[in-house]
């Protein structure tokens, strides 16, 4: 529905430009028979309703006509929260979102809209549903007089109404002479197909009825159907009539306004439809060839765009290798350059509503001396031609569609895509949802998140998801996890068919009895982190959040170290921690494990074990939080002390003699840690 509503949006803004166009070309028009305003309508109507133009060499409309912007079409769902960087043998993307990001505001604005259209589209239809159907309910016993025509006393103005089957209804007491005009104009309308032109407009109404020139539009085009039916009634019966015409104009205009569909003889701006009638004259033939032209051209340049000369994929392929190219100009020579193959790889069209597609590019570059060319990694060299395939493999172009013709959007690398339909899909969109044109989950609907830690000791983070159907009986899927760092990576099925394909066929097995541990959450967590992560953990270990959203997992997960700090560099942010394990009395079980002994191994009531010295690399910035014991009150009163200098820090460990330091707590949440804290040593 949103889509729907963008899209009304978007055929709004250029209906917009349309109708003002056409309010100063009645202008121009005013001397010219009304008919010619009227069709120039027609061209506000077709914008409005159809979702596609023609193409011409003449076009009124400009460029600038549509003006909703691409960004919020595409609506993006995530907000764009720091760099995104490849890292190598995955999909992986490291967004450093907030925590409370909450949700994007385009996507408020946009669903709060389509909401409020939504329900003014339908109150505004059900109004007239229900004044029509009262209208009929009126009619229902009028008299018939003749044909499709039938007499009423409960109007006091003439009018047809029905679309299929029209009729026209006649006040009664009409004298002969005045039947006979009013029942020509009418039919004038059943003839020009008024009868289904007009409702059709006020349906058009109804999905822009946000849009105050649609509703002028939709008041002029009534004013201008009515003014050129009276022309015509005028034309063929004559001007003696124009007096007695205008007399029963003026008085239908006192009866009751009976809605927006049915043709009533007395509405729509009575007194200047009378002004228009004393002063109507037969055009001459040149007037009526002079309109038809101006009418004519009008049109075509109002419902058509000029032709654009848009770019093929082998334009851009060449640009491309330009563009590289130009890079290794840098480093020497380039005498010629050559595609040596461009094919399309694959077409996505569930990801973003429109075509994307995958196209394999393949070239050769030849230096002016291929003996002074320096061959980086990746690079080789074939007769004399340079070819380049970088540590992540070839490049594959990504094109848009969404215009109906090709947009470059840039370039993955087929390390990325793992060489199956899925791993296309996954590598497309961990590349689309950087560049903002994805949200940041793969399939909306229920969400449960699982923290667990890693050989590192870092606490990582899976978020699990219903891909084929909600509630209890739709299979969970990784769609992706997080590691300490707070680096993404994208789940890959390895499938042969896109993953929608893929977890439809497996929600199909599971449904037959088959594969139902993929019901589970908690058992899809615990075989991800077993089987695909290599990691280790126990069933009954694993927590599910559930229910969770994208922000929930987005929050960076928090890991907690304590070891001994040592070569802080306080230049560079870097130290390291010799990680080890803290033991109390209440670790009974750890303790056993270890063939500990409370009285000979822990007289002060805890244990530090630390059988092996692997450091590990930590990074500190200025917001790192250091908190020491104040043995000496060297800073106050307080028996803790917390600085964010860092020499502080280093100061205080070196002032440690004989090589023992205390213990350090560390907590890091994404790259950096937040803060280190002293362990008390008795």
């Amino acid at each position: 529905m949103e889509k729907i509503f963008l899209r009304i949006l978007d055929m709004s803004m250029t209906g917009s430009y349309v109708i003002l166009f056409i309010m100063l070309a009645r202008l121009l028009l005013r001397r010219f028979p009304k008919i010619f305003s009227y069709a120039l309508w027609s061209a506000a109507l077709f914008r409005l309703v159809f979702p596609f133009s023609l193409k011409g060499a003449f076009s009124l409309i400009p460029s600038e006509a549509q003006t909703v912007p691409r960004d919020i079409i595409r609506a993006a769902g995530i907000p764009n929260g720091g760099d995104a960087v490849f890292s190598g043998g995955g999909a992986n993307v490291s967004l450093a979102l907030d925590a409370a990001a909450g949700t994007d505001p385009m996507q408020i604005w946009i669903s709060s809209g389509t909401a409020v259209w939504t329900g003014g589209a339908l109150l505004l239809l059900c109004c007239s549903v229900i004044a029509t159907l009262r209208l009929k309910k009126r009619l229902k016993h009028s008299k018939h007089l003749s044909g499709n025509i039938y007499e009423t006393d409960g109007m006091k103005t003439p009018f047809v109404f029905g679309i299929v089957k029209p009729r026209i209804y006649i006040p009664a007491n009409l004298s002969e002479n005045e039947k006979s005009y009013i029942i020509k104009h009418e039919e004038t309308h059943i003839k020009r197909f008024d009868h289904i032109i007009k409702p059709f407009a006020f349906l058009t109404l109804c999905l822009h009825w946000f849009n105050p020139l649609v509703w002028a539009a939709f008041y002029f085009m009534s004013e201008d159907m009515e003014l050129s039916c009276d022309e015509s009634v005028i034309r063929k019966m004559g001007s003696g009539i124009k007096k007695d015409y205008s007399s029963s104009l003026l008085s239908f205009s006192a009866g009751r306004t009976i809605g927006p569909c049915p043709l009533a003889f007395g509405e729509s701006n009575p007194k200047g439809r009378i002004k228009n009638i004393l002063n109507y004259r037969k055009p001459e033939f040149w007037i009526v060839v002079l309109a038809l032209a101006v009418v004519s051209a009008i049109l075509i340049g109002l419902v058509t765009n000029t032709q654009v000369n848009y770019k093929t994929v082998d334009d851009y392929a060449r640009e491309y290798l330009d563009s590289e190219v130009g890079m290794y100009e840098s480093y020497f020579s380039v005498e010629d350059s050559k595609i040596v193959d461009l094919e399309k790889l694959h077409s996505f069209d569930q990801l973003t509503g429109y075509d994307i597609e995958l196209w394999k590019i393949e070239y050769r570059i030849k230096p002016g001396n291929i003996d002074e060319a320096i061959m980086a990694g990746g690079m080789n060299q074939i007769d004399g031609w340079i070819t380049e395939d970088g540590s992540m493999g070839k490049p594959i172009l990504v094109f848009s569609y969404e215009n109906e013709s090709p947009e470059l959007l840039g370039a993955i690398r087929s390390g990325e895509t793992g060489g199956t339909v899925s791993g296309y899909e996954t590598a497309l969109r961990e590349f689309l949802e950087r560049k903002g044109l994805l949200p940041g989950e793969s399939y909306e609907g229920n969400h449960a998140i699982v923290d667990f830690l890693l050989s590192t000791g870092e606490t990582a983070r899976l978020l699990l998801s219903q891909p084929a159907r909600q509630g209890e009986t739709g299979i969970w899927c990784v769609e992706r996890w997080m590691d300490g760092n707070g680096s993404v990576y994208y789940s890959d099925p390895q499938a042969a068919s896109s993953t929608v394909y893929y977890y439809e066929e497996i929600q199909k097995e599971a449904d037959n009895g088959h594969r139902t541990g993929l019901l589970d959450p908690e058992q899809v967590a615990y075989e991800y982190i077993i089987e695909t992560l290599g990691q280790t953990t126990a069933l009954g270990e694993i927590e599910i959040k559930s229910p969770a959203t994208i922000q929930d997992f987005m929050a960076l997960p928090e890991s907690r170290f304590l070891g001994f700090v040592s070569d802080f560099d306080t230049q560079r942010g870097f130290f390291h921690l010799d990680r080890v394990e803290w033991l109390t009395y209440d670790d009974e079980e750890r303790i056993s494990e270890l063939g500990l002994s409370k009285d000979d191994d822990m007289p002060g009531g805890f244990y530090i074990y630390n059988p092996e010295s692997w450091p590990q690399t930590f990074e500190v910035d200025e917001n790192t939080e250091y908190t020491i014991l104040d043995w000496n009150r060297s800073y106050g009163d307080e028996a803790t002390y917390t600085t964010t200098d860092a020499s502080e820090f280093v100061d205080y460990i070196n002032s440690y003699e004989g090589g023992f330091t205390p213990p350090f707590w560390i907590v890091k949440k994404g790259r950096y840690v937040e803060s280190i804290t002293e362990q008390y040593v008795p």
